[in-house]
């Protein structure tokens, strides 16, 4: 266990030296403040641009449009900034060979991988909290959000989703060893995806749910329940991918 912390307390001083910290607490927290904003701001804007003399009748901004907002820029921009962020997890020291004196010295491989999914967890949790938090407050300031349902398993969906992404990125980063393996693999897989969404039979279990059927859990067009499947398997999966990076770590030649 010792050496577990050791290692995460390296991966903690090396990803705040390379300023990792600095840039998931400013682009997220600028997300939290840029959702309920666009949300406020849109109908002035569309006000203002429309040739003169049209009368439009714009319905006034709620509490849910700043979290429709929310749902669209955290998964679109906040989500994958942060997979670029976490592309080279294990391929830039597999790429210098710096894990090898560590590894030669006792340290698991196991410990190795996990720490470092651990450490793309914290950073995750931090982004979503921050930016979740700061929607929050300023979108109770505005609005009523009294209205909304299932506000915060909504977001779980969300960091769920988010959970499983990281997994696939950490596994393509230590399978192909190259900052765009991860990538790749994340890429392969939104699009797989996709693409089985096409068909509505998988709309109860495809793990794309989780980041599209927030917006009807707020409205109650969805229930909890509905998404169950999609939540289990999600994190059925994330723990599927972890094992199969620690086993092909164990057997790669570093």
């Amino acid at each position: 266990m010792n050496q577990w912390f050791g290692f995460f307390k390296k991966e903690w001083f090396e990803s705040v030296k390379t300023y990792k910290l600095l840039l998931v607490v400013v682009i997220f927290s600028i997300l939290g403040i840029l959702n309920p904003f666009t949300a406020k701001i849109t109908p002035v804007l569309l006000e203002q641009f429309m040739p003169a003399g049209t009368i439009m009748d714009l319905p006034e901004p709620t509490a849910l449009d700043s979290w429709l907002q929310f749902y669209k820029n955290v998964p679109q921009m906040g989500l994958v900034v942060f997979i670029l962020l976490f592309s080279t997890m294990m391929s830039k020291e597999l790429e210098k060979g710096t894990l090898v004196i560590l590894l030669t010295k006792g340290l698991r491989r196991s410990t190795v991988i996990t720490t470092k999914y651990m450490m793309a967890i914290c950073y995750w949790t931090l982004a979503i909290l921050l930016s979740f938090t700061i929607t929050y407050a300023y979108t109770a300031f505005y609005w009523d959000q009294s209205t909304l349902q299932h506000l915060f398993f909504a977001a779980s969906c969300l960091y769920i989703f988010g959970l499983l992404l990281i997994a696939v990125t950490l596994w393509g980063n230590t399978y192909f060893a190259t900052p765009y393996g991860g990538i790749l693999v994340t890429f392969i897989g939104m699009i797989g995806l996709f693409i089985t969404a096409i068909f509505p039979q998988s709309k109860s279990w495809n793990p794309l749910e989780l980041a599209t059927a927030p917006p009807q859990l707020l409205t109650g067009d969805l229930l909890p329940a509905d998404v169950f499947v999609s939540y289990l398997l999600t994190l059925g999966l994330t723990l599927v991918f972890v094992v199969l990076t620690v086993v092909h770590f164990k057997r790669k030649l570093v």
